[in-house]
């Protein structure tokens, strides 16, 4: 099956259209859930956000859609993808909490 939405994603992440390339990751998963490559390609969009924005509102996503892969029996590939990322996710908001100033 042709996921459209899949499709143009990868197209605008690759042309650099983060959010996008987010709003179509997310329809993707609308239309079938069961497809763990667009958890990984929403993860890499995610993190490129992430990069571009330092928004620690982008860990939490980023680490929901890691474990959201993680669930939907992902090949080995994915899952070394998906486990290293939520390592890296997770690493990176103990150091945001770590940094934060106290309220």
């Amino acid at each position: 099956m042709s996921n459209f939405d899949f499709e143009t994603g990868r197209r605008y992440l690759k042309e650099g259209d983060v959010v996008e390339a987010i709003r179509c990751f997310l329809a993707s998963l609308d239309v079938d859930r069961s497809h763990v490559q667009t958890y990984v390609e929403l993860f890499r969009a995610y993190e490129q956000a992430w990069h571009e924005s330092g928004d620690p509102d982008v860990l939490d996503q980023m680490r929901k859609v890691a474990v959201a892969g993680l669930k939907r029996g992902p090949t080995e590939e994915q899952r070394r993808f998906l486990d290293e990322g939520l390592d890296r996710t997770e690493e990176q908001i103990i150091h945001v909490h770590s940094h934060q100033e106290p309220l």
